[in-house]
């Protein structure tokens, strides 16, 4: 039977994170763990996460595409955060490195977090900070499992184990971030992250199947399988809510207390998410006029657009765009 740590903190609310960057480490990683923290504080419209990156001794490093990437500081000298999550390079290779095994093992005994993208996880087993931990290492698992039999190994793209958090590398390292802003502030929150992220990456084509957040989010209930697309395929001219029960065989009521059952909001308060995500999404990557954005997203007037968008949003839809010439329309801040 694996031995448990003597120490098992509380997860607690997290405010400054460090990524700690060795040499070819993964900028992709990077990039997905750092994306939901700006999101979190762009959508909540206050600073709740303040994030970092280091290395051992503040020179830059060569990320594994080739990219000379300069830190923020060393790691040496500086004020511990929450937590700090290190960013594996490639191969399993170089990862019992002594000098990061000191400062992570300082770490460790000042209560800090300790959290590991790809092969990172790696170097936190050399430490011996992952004993008595479940633990995501889904590309090396063989080799883990008979070097660190103490490890508890999960199947998992990511692991949330108390103050330890692992994740395989890619996006999955996104994944993990979500459910530490969501540990830290609320599903509600890490849900409109989710959904923004989701559509950032979508094509600008509404009628495009892949345009999918349902899908991507992995809810299975059949009917929602099939009004939620009709959601999404019709945002310039939305379905009345009768309509779109009636395509499914239920009536409005019922299809209420689906939505609240399964997405724990009305299905004219989705729709309207869906709306907005939608015409962000245009502000951010066209040129559109906003008037033109509020109008194929289902807005009749500019005041109402505007209004919603700050409702949802915390900001004014000019505010997306500020060097826009269509940006300092009077009825759109």
């Amino acid at each position: 039977m694996t031995a448990m740590p003597n120490r098992a903190p509380e997860p607690r609310p997290l405010e400054s994170i460090a990524f700690l960057l060795v040499e070819h480490f993964s900028l992709v990683a990077l990039a997905a763990a750092v994306e939901p923290l700006r999101m979190a504080n762009q959508l909540s419209g206050r600073d709740l996460f303040h994030w970092h990156t280091l290395t051992l001794d503040g020179r830059p490093v060569r990320a594994s595409n080739g990219m000379l990437v300069s830190p923020d500081g060393a790691a040496r000298g500086q004020a511990a955060a929450d937590a700090l999550i290190l960013c594996g390079g490639e191969g399993t290779g170089g990862h019992d490195d002594p000098a990061h095994t000191r400062l992570l093992r300082e770490q460790a005994a000042r209560g800090v977090h300790l959290g590991a993208l790809g092969t990172g996880s790696w170097t936190l087993a050399h430490a011996g900070l992952l004993d008595g931990y479940h633990c995501s290492s889904w590309e090396f698992r063989p080799d883990l499992h008979t070097d660190f039999p103490a490890i508890s190994l999960s199947p998992r793209h990511f692991v949330l184990d108390r103050d330890r958090y692992t994740a395989v590398g890619g996006t999955a390292g996104q994944a993990m971030m979500l459910q530490l802003i969501g540990r830290s502030h609320g599903a509600e929150l890490m849900a409109a992250i989710d959904e923004t992220l989701a559509f950032a990456h979508l094509p600008a084509d509404p009628a495009d199947p892949r345009l999918a957040p349902v899908r991507l989010r992995g809810i299975g209930h059949p009917k929602l399988a099939v009004v939620i697309p009709l959601m999404e395929n019709n945002l310039e001219k939305p379905i009345e809510l009768e309509l779109l029960a009636g395509y499914i065989a239920l009536s409005r009521r019922q299809l209420e207390r689906l939505f609240q059952k399964h997405l724990n909001c009305s299905p004219s308060r989705y729709y309207l998410k869906l709306r907005l995500l939608r015409a962000r999404q245009l502000l951010k990557q066209t040129d559109q006029p906003i008037i033109a954005v509020a109008r194929s997203c289902g807005f009749l007037s500019a005041q109402s657009f505007s209004r919603c968008y700050r409702e949802h949003f915390g900001i004014p839809p000019s505010t997306e765009r500020p060097t826009s010439p269509h940006a300092d329309h009077p009825l759109l801040h």
